[in-house]
């Protein structure tokens, strides 16, 4: 049986994912992403892309066909407003999800220690009312679901993972990119932490 997956966002992140789900027997992997956002070629071959406005639900209606398991790779604003037209899309046309994991961010919980960088965000405190509304959308959609929420971001070599679960106080830092992915394809691909917002450090 062909599973479905599908990313929402081109970010490198979510191509890091998009690979290691490509790589698994029996998989299909979308990738639905903004008109700016590019895919390798070599990437762009592995998998099928939908380009579109990612807060119109139209962007949606034939990315969520098949009862997918859903990685939204999206950081920065206005995820809140994707999420809205996603879940109209489903709720619309009566789609199964199978699970959902969403790549949020440390400090929405307020639950760090420390300073924590957000690079390329200036209204902080608005992303993280965005990403709250975002999660909570998650959370009322009932299908299992998992919130990653890693301190900043780097290019550095994978190490392994710190994971913390909610409720935990979480140290300011950084983790690399690639560490946050391999976190996400496994819990994508096996499942586990239904319905839990988990730190990466």
């Amino acid at each position: 049986m062909t599973i479905t997956y599908v990313i929402v966002g081109a970010t490198a992140l979510g191509q890091s994912v998009a690979r290691q789900l490509a790589a698994q027997v029996d998989s299909t992997v979308r990738i639905v992403h903004t008109a700016k956002e590019q895919l390798p070629a070599d990437l762009a071959d592995q998998v099928t892309a939908f380009t579109g406005d990612l807060t119109k639900e139209a962007t949606y209606q034939e990315v969520l066909k098949g009862q997918p398991i859903i990685f939204s790779a999206l950081t920065g604003m206005d995820v809140d407003l994707a999420f809205e037209a996603l879940f109209d899309a489903q709720y619309h046309q009566q789609l199964q999800l199978t699970r959902f994991v969403m790549l949020s961010t440390a400090g929405v919980d307020q639950e760090v220690t420390g300073e924590l960088d957000y690079p390329g965000i200036t209204d902080v405190k608005e992303y993280l009312n965005q990403q709250r509304y975002a999660a909570k959308l998650v959370d009322e959609a009932e299908f299992p679901y998992t919130i990653l929420r890693p301190v900043t971001l780097t290019t550095d070599p994978e190490t392994t993972p710190k994971i913390i679960k909610e409720g935990a106080v979480v140290p300011a830092g950084h983790v690399s990119r690639e560490t946050v992915a391999t976190v996400a394809s496994q819990i994508v691909i096996n499942g586990g932490y239904d319905y839990q917002s988990l730190a990466i450090c």
